[in-house]
């Protein structure tokens, strides 16, 4: 146990790859008995798979720690009770006004249990063990980002839209009109419900914890934050395999992962830069990666390709101007040090 321990020490981004896909792969089965044979008891096992990779930085960073526990036990415990109930009022509020479903005593009952890996990663951010308290910290501290939490709530409903001219300019065939929703205040509502959903499951808490939160400032102590986002776009792209599959998408044909992986890599520059310039905040990166989620699910599109033409032009621009080919600093927040 001592070697496996001093070897997690020494590999921590290693580790932690190795454990998030044996999570999330381990247990991507329960995602296809769910969606596609509607067994929801195993529900829970789900949500376990999903949060792979916040999972494997608490555990890397509990192994990893080498001071002694601070803090009162109720600290966590109030959070964990506090991040139970958000999580599944933002569940059933989803699933009553955006998917339509009825809600009864049973699946009130499911979703109270299904929700506990999202309120567990949220409450680890007030652990006691202090490793896992500092790599979690910035997931619910919102201050001193406010600036950056606005643009990266923004900035990806933006390219979306902007993509829709684009592609009228590469004159791709027209979208419907009917196809937009009207803008009123009950749209915007149900955008905000859309957006926090994706902010709890599992944008934030399940993904950016470990691949903006974890991974990115190990790799940037070692190699520039361009390199970095490419390493983990790989990862991140490759993840999504069972659950992809689980959903009906066309796993099988090259043309669907090369889509996938120009989105995700290009995508993953652009969090990468954002996350970077809120001092390595995971509420900053889980904000930009759940508004690109949301925003889709409401604009009509006609492909990725002409998202991924503007996403190509705007990391194209940051690359150059913020040179994310250099390394940053040792001091600066977004990079790991001992």
């Amino acid at each position: 146990m001592t070697r496996l321990t001093d070897w997690i020490r020494r590999h921590q981004v290693v580790a932690f790859f190795v454990i998030t896909f044996a999570i999330s792969w381990g247990l991507a089965f329960s995602w296809g008995a769910v969606l596609q044979r509607e067994q929801f008891l195993l529900l829970p096992v789900a949500f376990v798979a999903v949060c792979g990779p916040g999972l494997a930085g608490i555990i890397v960073s509990a192994v990893t720690n080498t001071r002694a526990r601070e803090g009162p036990r109720r600290a966590f415990w109030i959070a964990l009770l506090g991040a139970w109930v958000a999580s599944a009022l933002v569940f059933l509020v989803h699933h009553a006004f955006i998917e339509g479903v009825t809600l009864s005593p049973a699946l009130i009952g499911l979703i109270a249990v299904a929700v506990v890996p999202v309120a567990f990663v949220i409450a680890s951010a007030y652990s006691r063990i202090p490793s896992v308290r500092r790599y979690l910290s910035s997931l619910v501290r919102p201050r001193g980002v406010w600036g950056w939490s606005l643009l990266a709530l923004v900035l990806p409903p933006a390219s979306i839209l902007l993509s829709l001219p684009v592609g009228n300019v590469l004159g791709r065939p027209p979208i419907p009109a009917q196809r937009f929703p009207d803008m009123n205040l009950a749209l915007i509502g149900l955008f905000a419900v859309k957006f926090l959903y994706q902010l709890f499951f599992f944008n934030a808490t399940g993904e950016e914890t470990g691949w903006r939160g974890f991974a990115l400032p190990r790799l940037q102590a070692r190699t520039s934050p361009l390199v970095a986002a490419l390493i983990i776009a790989v990862f991140w792209t490759s993840w999504h395999a069972f659950f992809w599959q689980a959903e009906g998408q066309p796993v099988s044909t090259p043309g669907y992962w090369v889509e996938m992986a120009v989105g995700h890599t290009l995508l993953s520059v652009l969090i990468v830069w954002i996350c970077n310039r809120a001092q390595g905040s995971i509420l900053v990166a889980g904000i930009a990666h759940a508004a690109t989620n949301a925003a889709q699910a409401f604009v009509p599109m006609r492909n990725l390709y002409d998202l991924c033409l503007v996403w190509a032009v705007v990391a194209l621009v940051l690359i150059l101007v913020d040179r994310m080919w250099k390394k940053l600093p040792p001091d600066h927040p977004a990079v790991y040090g001992v």
